[in-house]
């Protein structure tokens, strides 16, 4: 195809891909399919360009796979594509004339391992933009949606064009490797945009060049040392992950807490205080406090029977200990929560879910004394 043919295709992608944000509530939805640019995993490796990376945003298939493979590398290789294996067209440059090649998703072969994405924890997503200076450290209270809205105000310093900085809280929300429920934080597409897009769909190619090009001097921005003050606060050591709830909870003030948020020091006591008066419904965490940590757990609605009348430590010692109480009680419910796969003596897993208890209400007592210092600091 010549390279006016090429762009004229391009006009078409540009306008189905509008179709699409239209039909998903004003999203580009697949873009939360994007944890990684896709790329050509072939003989000589290289990341997609901008182009090709909208082209397979706009596909009706789903790949959450960033390999991609020509035929003849199946070929070379002796893979054998699977049953209705699907192609996908992508441009291929040489000059000034331009090939729709067929590529095909690592997914769509047989032989090839399935894909093993990192994922990231909130910490050290914010921590990105922390440590060039777009969020502070010292914040007690913040969320992936003030990471997005940092992202967002440093676009604004480089364009002020809605598209290109929807595309770049787009691709850097997408590629964030957060693993959580992504549509929630996607941009919205308004009906101004798409209406122009309409009429210039070029304009979709060149933003997303745009946003490329700023995220690229994003993650080039000057490392900036880490200063993290010493307090004597109490609840110093006490972190929460706030993962999200199935439906709202409001702070004191009346306004929803963010899904995906820490909370440090009094601010996380306080929002552990405050689901005492929270709707019934299930919640996901994350509980640090001192050396001890608690993977992600949900509190269920039963469990807001016991956190209205008890103090926040008793609650958090009846919640966070109860699977390894119940194990350590009925020594046959091991197999609930241990693969048979597993080669280790059941007499060293009880022993160390024994050691993880004790460290575990050790941790508590000093937890109850500054719930303590802090009941005599809030008697109003």
């Amino acid at each position: 195809m010549t390279r006016a043919e090429i762009f004229e295709n391009r006009r078409d992608v540009g306008k189905k891909i509008c179709e699409q944000i239209r039909q998903n509530d004003w999203q580009m939805i697949n873009a939360k399919n994007f944890s990684e640019r896709p790329y050509y995993d072939g003989e000589k490796k290289y990341k997609f360009s901008t182009a090709n990376y909208l082209r397979l945003m706009s596909s009706e298939n789903i790949y959450d796979d960033p390999r991609w493979y020509k035929i003849s590398d199946v070929k070379k290789n002796n893979w054998k594509l699977k049953t209705d294996a699907k192609f996908e067209l992508l441009e291929e440059w040489e000059e000034q004339e331009c090939l729709l090649t067929k590529f095909y998703n690592a997914s769509q072969i047989e032989e090839v391992e399935k894909y093993s994405g990192e994922n990231k924890n909130l910490e050290e997503v914010l921590e990105f933009l922390q440590i060039r200076g777009l969020l502070k450290f010292d914040d007690d209270i913040i969320s992936f949606r003030d990471g997005i809205n940092a992202v967002k105000k440093y676009a604004e310093n480089f364009v002020d064009d809605e598209l290109t900085i929807n595309f770049v809280v787009q691709m850097w929300t997408a590629e964030s490797k957060l693993k959580t429920k992504l549509k929630k934080f996607l941009p919205t597409f308004s009906d101004e945009i798409l209406t122009e897009i309409a009429k210039n769909p070029d304009k979709i190619f060149e933003s997303a060049n745009k946003a490329q090009a700023i995220l690229k001097n994003l993650r080039h921005e000057k490392i900036l040392p880490i200063e993290k003050l010493s307090s004597e606060e109490i609840f110093h050591d006490l972190k929460i992950v706030f993962h999200g709830s199935e439906g709202e909870i409001k702070n004191s003030d009346g306004f929803n807490y963010q899904s995906e948020t820490i909370f440090t020091g009094v601010s996380a006591y306080e929002f552990l205080s405050e689901l005492k008066s929270a709707e019934k419904q299930k919640i996901w965490l994350e509980f640090f406090y001192k050396d001890y940590s608690h993977g992600k757990f949900f509190i269920s609605e039963e469990d807001f029977e016991l956190l209205a009348e008890e103090t926040v430590t008793d609650f958090l010692k009846s919640r966070l200990d109860k699977n390894r109480q119940e194990i350590l009680k009925n020594p046959q419910m091991l197999k609930k929560y241990i693969s048979p796969k597993i080669m280790v003596r059941t007499e060293d897993i009880f022993n160390q879910i024994n050691l993880e208890s004790e460290n575990f209400q050790s941790a508590m007592k000093n937890f109850e004394q500054e719930e303590m210092k802090y009941f005599e600091n809030h008697q109003e």
